[in-house]
């Protein structure tokens, strides 16, 4: 004990001392031209000779602190895409150094001078935010082509359907500056544009209960303005992807108009096994088809004004319009069964589609003194749907099943939204109010008419409360939702909590663990809220259901990371438990097969996937396999049913000089809900390019290892247990050309750090 005292004294002396040796240095980071923040710049900190001693990121509001340094003359280096390095030097001092706006100049030089060599990616509560490195975006031709290069994990490029989404199949919300945009109009961005994509792979309570948000931001313009096209065409069948965008900049003012135009020409078979249980017999249908055609066009238009004083305020108006028209869609069959009858019957199916639906959408953000931000969105959005249905059976070429469906809906939708954001040094609180307010018309004829007519709103209030405390980063969001829909005499309204808990622990700058904790809830599709019935073939008939009620879901998420060196890990697991979700039910009655959805009694679905990405040759060749597992039961009013599956996608991006690679492999995702097994399609997809400045070519093959294009379904039901399998030979090992050219004129860039939300109908 006699030895305690003068131990903790001596240590005690130890720390003041070096404690007294160090200082620290903070500051804020500005673009030069607007004095905007500059969030996520690389800051440097180096030694007289230039060697490097330690470095941080600023924040979102541009701000950095770099704790625990020696008292010595040093170099600040502060670097960021698209902007001129500036290096600062630092004298010696006694005392904490606070270095005023550090304004960095918007980059003249062309991308090829520019190099990123940072940590690429910064792991925030709510997102990752990604800075692509120079070779990502000299290797991009588009918006997406870079998506494809970040390699990011749990994301699926479809281009054959046009979707960017999850590993499950779930649909990624896109954004640009914070604004919701199109697939198209992602295709439409240039990547030198590009300064970071985020992530929000943890959305939060703004977002609604989507599973995932890509937000690109750019930097803006304020004189010039550019003109490309991206051409993708099968040379041998009717496959293609077509797009044309022009944009223009004066001062504050922005001009856009994007066409993307898509088309399908491909021949497929449908075969399909289906025993019908009577109670006192049972039919056997194993219907063998016929190569039959799958068409398909649409169009994408959009058309973009916005007016913005960086730092104050920004005002965006676009115009949007959604067309898509399908005579002969996936579902359509022409076959031949025996039943009962040595005499075949032969069925002839088809459903067409037609949807035109234009959009207008007026947003207005304002920055207010002390950190804060209001946003006000308004949206109106019309839609108009028809579906025709035939089925027709035939025997001896005599027609004795002839079912005809001619459905109708048109939409009118509003939504109002007002957010308000106030940020402090290490939190932030927001809050928010959106109201939905959507009437629809149907009308149903078969051999009866019928009309429906349906009032909808959603009210949703909602606060969040954001601390970041060491190397934790958390938030507390308390939401309500007031829903109320009424068919005719059928009124529904109920009220919702929906709280959510999120947790970032950043353990050091290669791995960090996340958390996320949300309750939500889900409406019945409008399209079964009736009491319609309609004919599906000569033993089914399809039956709405205006008794339908909401369902809740409670959703656990955690995943983490591992980075260090050429190996970078991402595991994710997530336990989702919906109480009375909806599912089809099929039952007997009156001679008849009955589908009608259902408010069943549970849904649980375990999945977890490990992504394994290596970089053997940093910034040239990047190689990724993810092994995944999902697991279902569904616990149904009269029925239990359990399946697991396996899966896995792999990926490599390689890229040198000029020359571009990427190839994408994946097996058939299947989700179960209810009593029908989705078998999703195996996805492959290898392409070779030459890319330049202006002009790139590339080549490409889908599903280059398969025979056949194949998807379908399973039916677990004890009344009508079968099966249905699509194939298609022409998306298989289909070679495909892709051809991009653009056209830069008086470009002159500004800060790209916008901070813009709306959100989706």
């Amino acid at each position: 004990m006699r030895y305690t005292l003068p131990l903790l004294t001596f240590l005690l002396i130890i720390t003041s001392t070096l404690s007294a040796q160090q200082i620290k240095i903070s500051g804020k980071i500005i673009d030069a031209v607007e004095s905007s923040p500059i969030g996520f710049a690389t800051v440097s900190l180096l030694k007289q000779d230039s060697t490097f001693v330690k470095g941080v990121n600023s924040n979102d509001d541009g701000r950095f602190s770099i704790p625990d340094v020696s008292k010595e003359e040093h170099l600040l280096s502060i670097s960021y895409l698209g902007y001129e390095t500036q290096i600062l030097p630092l004298q010696k001092s006694e005392k904490d150094i606070n270095v005023s706006d550090i304004a960095l100049h918007p980059a003249s030089i062309a991308l090829n001078d520019i190099t990123v060599t940072a940590n690429p990616i910064i792991h925030k509560i709510d997102r990752d935010v990604i800075l692509p490195s120079t070779a990502q975006l000299k290797a991009s031709t588009s918006g997406i082509s870079l998506l494809q290069n970040l390699m990011l994990p749990r994301l699926i490029i479809d281009q054959v359907n046009n979707v960017v989404k999850t590993s499950n199949g779930s649909e990624v919300q896109l954004r640009i500056n914070g604004v919701i945009v199109t697939y198209s109009e992602v295709l439409a961005l240039l990547p030198e544009d590009v300064i970071r994509v985020e992530f929000h792979d943890n959305p939060g309570l703004r977002y609604g209960d989507v599973e995932a948000v890509l937000d690109f931001i750019t930097r803006r313009k304020n004189s010039g303005g550019s003109v490309n096209t991206e051409l993708m065409n099968n040379p041998f069948s009717g496959f293609g992807n077509n797009s044309l965008n022009a944009k223009v900049n004066h001062k504050k003012s922005e001009f856009g108009f994007n066409s993307n135009q898509w088309y399908r020409n491909l021949d497929f078979t449908r075969n399909s096994e289906q025993t019908f249980v009577f109670p006192d017999k049972k039919i056997q249908q194993n219907r063998i088809g016929e190569t039959i055609p799958f068409n398909t066009m649409g169009i994408n238009n959009s058309l973009n004004y916005s007016l913005q004083e960086s730092g104050k305020y920004f005002f965006n108006a676009a115009i949007r319009q959604y067309y898509r028209n399908t005579p002969n869609s996936w579902d359509d069959e022409i076959s031949v069964y025996t039943s009962g009858n040595s005499t075949p019957v032969n069925v002839y199916k088809q459903t067409s589609y037609r949807t035109n639906a234009p959009l207008l959408d007026l947003y207005y953000e304002r920055n207010l003194k002390n950190e804060q931000l209001i946003i006000v969105n308004v949206i109106g959005k019309y839609a108009y749907n028809k579906t025709d249905y035939t089925f027709q059976e035939r025997r001896n070429d005599l027609l004795y099943t002839n079912i005809h469906n001619l459905n109708k809906s048109k939409k009118y939708t509003f939504v109002g939204e007002g957010i308000y954001e106030k940020t402090f040094a290490t939190s932030k609180i927001s809050a928010g109010l959106r109201h939905t307010q959507a009437y629809t018309e149907s009308t149903f004829a078969s051999s009866t008419k019928s009309q429906v007519d349906m009032n909808q709103s959603e009210t949703y209030l909602y606060g969040e409360y954001q601390i970041k405390k060491g190397k934790f980063n958390s938030s507390l969001g308390i939401g309500g939702t007031r829903t109320y829909y009424s068919t005719g005499e059928n009124k529904t309204e109920k009220y919702i909590f929906r709280p959510v808990l999120r947790v970032t622990y950043n353990i050091n700058e290669g791995t960090y663990l996340k958390y996320n904790g949300t309750i939500y809830n889900r409406l019945p599709s409008e399209g079964d809220l009736n009491d319609v019935e309609q004919d599906i073939d000569s033993l089914q008939i399809r039956r709405g259901n205006p008794n339908l009620k909401p369902f809740m879901t409670y959703q656990n998420t955690l995943w983490g990371g591992y980075k260090k060196g050429i190996i970078d890990l991402n595991l994710w697991m997530r336990y989702r438990y919906v109480d009375g979700n909806i599912a089809n039910d099929i039952f007997f009655e009156d001679g008849k097969f009955i589908n009608q959805n259902n408010n069943q009694i549970a849904f649980h679905n375990f999945m977890s996937e490990l992504r394994i990405q290596v970089q053997p040759i940093t910034d040239h060749l990047t190689m990724s396999i993810t092994p995944g597992i999902a697991r279902y039961i569904n616990k149904g009013n009269n029925y239990t049913h359990t399946f697991t599956h396996w899966y896995y996608n792999a990926e490599v991006n390689a890229s040198y000089k000029k020359w571009i690679f990427n190839a994408f492999l994946s097996n058939s995702f299947q989700y179960f809900e209810g009593e029908t097994l989705y078998l999703g399609e195996i996805w492959q997809n290898i392409s070779a390019g030459y890319k330049t400045d202006r002009f790139s070519i590339s080549g490409g093959i889908i599903n280059p290892f398969t025979k056949e294009w194949k998807s379908g379904q399973e039916v677990w039901s004890a009344f009508i247990p079968g099966s249905s399998t699509v194939t298609s030979p022409s998306i298989s090992k289909m070679p495909y050309l892709k051809i991009s050219y653009n056209i830069n004129f008086g470009r002159q860039y500004k800060s790209g750090n916008k901070k813009i939300d709306n959100n989706d109908i």
